[in-house]
């Protein structure tokens, strides 16, 4: 039994330093899109947006799954060089827990982007994005087991390292991209952004260790046509590298309006993401409310714990358009005799 333990404990924290090298992940990043980059902010037709994604995993495999939550609101601003230009400020929000220790992160960024559109009827626009924010991370360490602890022994060195383990960690992330309308029904996105600019350190209690956050790099490129007046397809590839882990995914969607005087968009696809799970994502559009809910099948080697059972995600955002009243000054008639 114990070395039962013992292998369990080593599964665990393996897995714990694979996910947390690559920071948080989605499958569906359409519901997280300022995580994703900063240049994201007031990227959307509208006034203001709203949104928010959540993800579980590992559920059939650990007693505490990994579970991650993550809202975001932004707005536009007719502020610019040129009337055709726009300012998007927003702000993220997010808490990620993992494994039976609880091992945990919350954090708040704040972000600007200035959307530089090349022509009046924005055919090209690029995008610079900046974010600032902090990062607080914290252990429970009462599910903590070790050779010691299951030993019997109720001193262990390893325990106090997480006693009281609370760091703030400031972040500074910046994002880069460009959109362009190859014709009237098509257009291409693509960016690069590169989160943990500051490289910031912190240590666990009692430890003169010092651990780096390392920069993580996302890039992405989608490409949306409009096949029809009732069918639209969005290919994309999502690639994401933090240290010497990389994340890489493919995904092919289909939209689909019933009829043509519709306003509910039916949508669904397959992704995969290389080395790890083939995706299954479905959603709809409905009075201008976006729902979508993706479905990871486990095809790696992990399989074998997980049942192929990898992770679930359930999104929703909406863009919103303030409408404002027409200032008309008054005008007095004078009557005929």
């Amino acid at each position: 039994m114990k070395a039962h333990y013992c292998i369990l404990i080593t599964i665990f924290l393996s897995l714990g330093t694979y996910l947390h090298s690559q920071d948080i992940h989605f499958s569906n990043y359409e519901f997280s899109p300022l995580y994703l980059s900063p240049a994201k902010t007031g990227s959307f037709a509208g006034s203001y947006r709203v949104g928010a994604n959540v993800r579980s995993q590992f559920n059939t495999f650990i007693r505490e799954p990994y579970q991650t939550a993550m809202a975001f609101a932004d707005l536009n601003f007719a502020l610019g060089l040129k009337p055709h230009h726009w300012l998007g400020a927003g702000i993220n929000l997010y808490s990620d827990r993992a494994g039976d220790l609880t091992y945990q992160n919350t954090g708040a960024h704040l972000g600007l982007a200035y959307h530089y559109a090349v022509d009046p009827k924005y055919k090209t626009v690029f995008t610079l994005g900046v974010q600032f924010g902090m990062t607080r991370r914290n252990i429970d360490g009462r599910n903590y087991s070790s050779l010691e602890t299951l030993s019997g022994n109720a001193g262990d060195p390893d325990r106090d390292l997480l006693t009281d383990f609370n760091p703030n960690i400031g972040d500074l992330n910046i994002g880069v991209s460009m959109k362009k309308w190859t014709s009237k029904n098509a257009y291409v996105d693509f960016g690069v952004a590169v989160n943990h600019l500051l490289q910031k350190e912190f240590t666990f209690t009692n430890s003169n260790i010092q651990n780096e956050v390392s920069r993580r790099t996302n890039a992405y490129i989608e490409y949306r046509v409009q096949t029809s007046r009732q069918v639209a397809i969005r290919p994309m590839v999502v690639y994401s590298r933090m240290f010497n882990f990389q994340n890489l995914f493919g995904q092919f969607n289909l939209e689909y309006k019933p009829n043509r005087k519709s306003a509910t968009i039916i949508k669904g696809g397959l992704g995969y993401r290389v080395g790890d799970a083939v995706q299954f994502l479905a959603g709809i559009v409905y009075k201008e409310w976006d729902i979508g809910i993706a479905y990871d099948l486990t095809v790696s080697t992990a399989s074998s714990y997980t049942r192929g059972f990898g992770a679930v995600e359930i999104g929703l955002k909406r863009a919103f358009i303030a409408h404002t009243k027409p200032e008309s000054k008054p005008v007095i008639l004078c009557p005929r005799f």
